[in-house]
């Protein structure tokens, strides 16, 4: 039996050529069609601006408001906020940036005396 590539150093190093170039091969091609999504985009924006319109005595649906409008009861944010809170735990500042020598002086004493046992 013959076969097309022999099974030897030789044979080894031409499969990882074909290889190569074909792995070029495809991911050109799928390059190409990731390239061609904002094209059909722009046709269904086309075509859906080309269809007739709905007539004129159907009423469409009002739109809600996005969540961000809408008025949240306070009672609802204090509970979220709690179960955030008791999710993730306290916080301590890692980093004071300095806006004067005095209050940054003042928050470095206040972050290195957090550290000291407790007596």
């Amino acid at each position: 039996m013959n076969s097309l590539i022999p099974d030897t150093l030789q044979g080894a190093l031409l499969l990882s050529l074909i290889d190569f170039f074909l792995s070029f091969v495809v991911i050109s091609f799928i390059g190409l069609v990731l390239s061609w999504f904002p094209l059909l985009n722009r046709v269904g924006t086309w075509v859906s601006h080309k269809r007739p319109s709905a007539p004129a005595s159907k009423k469409k649906a009002p739109v809600q408001a996005f969540v961000a409008e809408q008025e949240i009861p306070v009672e609802d944010v204090v509970a979220i906020a709690a179960a955030i809170t008791a999710m993730v735990g306290d916080h301590h500042i890692l980093h004071i940036e300095p806006h004067n020598a005095e209050w940054s002086t003042a928050g470095r004493v206040a972050h290195h005396h957090s550290h000291l046992p407790k007596h």
